[in-house]
């Protein structure tokens, strides 16, 4: 299958790695230029996604997805009639149904299919892909998404904005528990508790997957070439929190606090919440 990868950060590095390592005919663009092997790179989405099957995109937000996807250079200016769109970013659904009208518009097919998991997920093809869209487009990319979830799953929820409003409703939980943790290792840093005291205990409890998930990175103190960064994590909050009416007054909260602490360094691992020092 000819498969097109815009967007070439951490994410979509590992997506095309593992494209590549099923023998799929890759091309790639990013804003940045990356060689990446098995992957023929382009100097424009629209390049990129000239003789595609199939464009994946992994980029940070809705305006980025935008310009990717329907920019001057965009995806819908290069891409044949027909041509599966297969969106990864983490949107709001009315983003996501916006650009699915006008990706639709332009004779393209569109699915949404943000990811629950980071790289190392990825690798180890164990990622749950949720997909938005209609049942024939779902079953379209099946082939591009079960090379990152051959161990995990893909999960068809429902018509374009289901699955990304079901990302965001996890990543809201993720976020909270981030929170939480934070001011749980710091109570302890108050007592004068040893913090690995402190994860070891935590890590029974409640708290258990996401501690274990960091657990080498808190006790390493190693934040750098984040799987998932503070500044995602707090665009992915803001997004949930902004996307309805319902009041999240919690929510809220813990958007503000982990925001405090990017402003350190947004690129930093969200594991970092769990470091007493962080604020």
């Amino acid at each position: 299958m000819k498969i097109a990868v815009c967007g070439l950060g951490r994410m979509g590095t590992a997506f095309a790695e593992v494209l590549a390592a099923d023998g799929h005919e890759l091309t790639g663009w990013n804003r940045t230029a990356r060689q990446i092997p098995g992957v023929r790179p382009t100097g424009t989405p629209a390049q990129a996604a000239a003789e595609a099957d199939a464009v994946v995109v992994m980029v940070f937000d809705g305006p980025a997805a935008e310009a990717v996807l329907l920019g001057p250079d965009g995806v819908t200016t290069g891409a044949r009639r027909g041509t599966l769109v297969v969106n990864t970013t983490t949107l709001s659904p009315d983003e996501s149904r916006r650009l699915a009208g006008a990706v639709i518009a332009e004779g393209l097919r569109y699915v949404e299919a943000p990811v629950i998991g980071s790289v190392p997920a990825v690798r180890a093809r164990a990622l749950t892909t949720l997909v938005g869209g209609t049942p024939e487009a779902a079953r379209a990319a099946e082939p591009v998404l079960r090379s990152w979830s051959q161990a995990g799953a893909v999960r068809h929820v429902g018509p374009v904005g289901a699955a990304t409003g079901l990302k965001l409703v996890a990543n809201l939980g993720l976020g909270l528990a981030l929170a939480a943790l934070h001011e749980v290792v710091g109570l302890g840093a108050g007592f004068g508790l040893a913090r690995e005291e402190v994860l070891d205990v935590v890590q029974g409890g409640v708290f258990g997957r996401l501690v274990e998930g960091k657990r080498a990175r808190l006790s390493q103190d190693s934040y750098g070439e984040a799987d998932f960064t503070l500044d995602g994590m707090v665009k992915d909050m803001t997004l949930a929190t902004s996307a309805t009416d319902a009041r999240l007054p919690v929510a809220e909260a813990a958007a503000r606090l982990i925001e405090r602490v990017a402003r350190r360094d947004g690129g930093l691992d969200v594991a970092v919440m769990g470091a007493s020092h962080t604020v």
